[in-house]
């Protein structure tokens, strides 16, 4: 294979992961074959929405048996041309409607818009793929459900096999838009509906406050029955491209940042608006660039040096529509492989912290662009995941190799680390604001998945698992766990389609398994665990999980109230005397109270914690009693 192409591959479309077997072995992972078995829910009576690079209407796995589409509706927002048009009341991108799709496919013509890349194909066969192609040996998570399509982005395609390329796109801005394209579909039809937008990279605020974050919790947040949004956390774990820290005042803290190869790289650095931080920047040649003063809150200031491109902005006209109070530098950086020097001095500090990330990652394929000085672990959940009432999810292996359609062995860098493990790339929390990050992981590396045939991940051979015109291969990295929750949501919304974001997120964190990779949960790496379908249907469903690692029946533990600023209430439910204890923790694992240690008769009893003299943080109560232990996070906010 080229090496332009095998790179674009690596590091744009993060699709290569684990071994060639049936998505059973998904199935039988999370719990999903259960929950057709048992409870014979297989998502008919919800709607899965895919914002990603489009999708195949062509591939039978998104047909029904008589050969008509399952897809209800298309926005394609890379295209313009029927902006206006009387069925599209968005005014942006071009709308197409189940009519138009089987008309298409009946006359065997082809749709102005595909899936270029094939990234979106995979994400949506994933999640919802009915496995026709294969008789359903390669079926998605949730078979039944019908789906709706926002071509959301696209890195680009190069031009091959007779195929046009494809500009880049992304434009966040869009995100309202297509969200009520989305509800729009979903009112239509009469059902719940889950949105997976499977794209993102770190860079923003991630505090939950970003103007693409406050998006996504109002039209889908809390409170909005059967409406969820969800994505993956991201693909930039495991690099050290997060640097955290306090600048005191007078001092001055120097980041120093490997530029690891030719090209682009952005860093993104905030800090609170009651601070004020000169600048200065360091080009590789050694020229000294600023000092570059403070902006006024409101403003914005700019400049540029030898390799960069530098701005300072102060609250209120950041980049992201911040609501928080905070100020963003941004300063990209351009040219030959270097080592720059960011520095920062504190001029008028009241706070003092800063976060900064560093974009792209390019974790495995090239040489890595990282923070020298001052990296901190952690920290790389992508701003949308950092939404409130987003599902984050995170990736690990089930297979550590598979074999491609001309019988050869492949496997990917970060598969080594073991089935069970989490995928060292994966993004993980907590955010800039202190919460988890990461709600569940899924299983990514070692999922199969229709290949969009005209696209270039099928021109892939090493990641194709079977030939013809209607391939499958693999989908992994977070890319590829992202969907198979999305599929268990779906399946959730069937059993129940009056939830909210609020409720299946809570379902699926209480169910979540633990084992010995995942450790004590929750965690910023694995969130609460191993998603579990079966025991988060069967919670749904108002029984219990039997047989699953779920909560135990003979304790409970609630916290009220969550948020919390001063005093909460623990209530801890015992079904049997038992000696018990009732420790709280931060998410670095460090015992801060104990809030009862001591025998208990049966029944409820009530702990007051007084949290007054802690700062604001996500916080882990645990209960442990006979050997049987749970835990809950509660939020401290000032």
């Amino acid at each position: 294979m080229p090496r332009r192409l095998a790179s674009f591959l690596l590091v744009v479309l993060a699709a290569l992961p684990a071994l060639a077997q049936q998505t059973d072995g998904v199935h039988s992972e999370t719990g999903v074959d259960r929950v057709r078995s048992e409870f014979g829910l297989t998502g008919s009576g919800a709607l899965v929405a895919v914002l990603d690079r489009g999708l195949d209407v062509e591939h039978p796995d998104f047909q029904n048996a008589d050969g008509t589409t399952r897809v209800v509706a298309l926005l394609d927002l890379t295209d313009n041309s029927g902006a206006n048009a009387p069925d599209n009341p968005w005014g942006v991108g071009t709308v197409y409607t189940r009519a138009e799709i089987d008309a298409a496919l009946a006359a065997g013509t082809r749709l102005a818009t595909r899936d270029a890349v094939g990234h979106g194909t995979a994400s949506a066969g994933i999640a919802a793929g009915n496995g026709r192609a294969s008789d359903g040996l390669y079926a998605g998570v949730a078979p039944d459900a019908d789906l709706v399509i926002v071509k959301f982005t696209t890195e680009g395609a190069v031009a091959h096999d007779g195929e046009p390329a494809e500009a880049p796109f992304y434009n966040p801005a869009l995100l309202p838009a297509a969200l009520d394209f989305v509800d729009a579909q979903a009112t239509a039809e009469g059902k719940p509906v889950v949105v997976l937008a499977n794209f993102g990279s770190v860079g923003g605020p991630m505090d939950g406050t970003s103007t693409l974050a406050r998006v996504i919790d109002e039209r889908f947040g809390a409170g909005v029955p059967g409406r969820v949004f969800l994505t993956g956390s991201s693909d930039d774990g495991g690099v050290a491209n997060h640097a955290g820290g306090t600048v005191s005042q007078g001092e001055t803290a120097e980041l120093r940042v490997q530029k690891g190869y030719a090209g682009a790289l952005r860093l993104n650095l905030w800090y609170s608006a009651s601070d004020r931080f000169t600048v200065e920047v360091v080009s590789p040649s050694g020229a000294v660039t600023g000092p570059y003063a403070p902006p006024a809150n409101g403003t914005r200031a700019s400049g540029s040096g030898p390799g960069f491109v530098y701005y300072h902005n102060g609250d209120g006209v950041d980049f992201f529509g911040a609501a928080s109070a905070t100020r963003e530098i941004l300063i990209d950086f351009s040219g030959a492989a270097g080592t720059f020097a960011v520095r920062l001095t504190g001029t008028t500090v009241a706070d003092g912290r800063f976060d900064a990330s560093l974009n792209p990652s390019t974790i495995y394929s090239r040489p890595n662009n990282v923070f020298e000085t001052y990296a901190e672990a952690g920290y790389t959940v992508w701003d949308a995941a950092a939404a409130r009432d987003n599902l984050p999810v995170n990736s690990y292996v089930l297979r550590p190799t598979w074999t491609d359609v001309d019988g050869n062995t492949q496997t990917y860098p970060g598969n080594d680390v073991g089935i069970g493990e989490l995928w060292p790339g994966s993004g993980v929390g907590p955010t800039y604001d202190g919460r988890l990050g990461i709600a569940v992981s899924a299983p990514g590396q070692g999922n199969i998945t229709p290949y969009a045939p005209r696209s270039i991940f099928a021109t892939a051979r090493y990641g194709l698992i079977r030939d013809g015109e209607a391939p499958y291969g693999m989908l992994g990295f977070v890319s590829g766990a992202a969907p198979v929750v999305t599929g268990i949501v779906a399946l959730l919304l069937d059993a129940d389609p009056t939830l909210d974001a609020s409720q299946v997120r809570t379902a699926l964190e209480q169910t979540a398994r633990a084992d010995a990779f995942t450790g004590a949960v929750p965690n910023p790496q694995w969130g609460y665990g191993k998603v579990d379908a079966y025991a988060a249907t069967a919670l749904v469903r108002g029984g219990t999980a039997e047989g699953t690692d779920a909560q135990p029946a003979s304790l409970s533990l609630t916290t009220v109230p969550n948020p919390v600023r001063d005093t909460a209430t623990l209530t801890l439910t015992l079904a049997a005397p038992r000696s018990a204890s009732v420790t709280l923790s931060d998410l670095l694992g460090r015992r801060v109270a104990v809030l009862h240690e001591g025998p208990l008769s049966a029944g409820a009893h009530r702990l007051a914690a007084d949290l007054s003299r802690l700062p604001a943080g996500i916080y882990l109560v645990r209960a442990e009693a006979n050997g049987e232990a749970v835990s809950r996070t509660m939020t401290v906010v000032r």
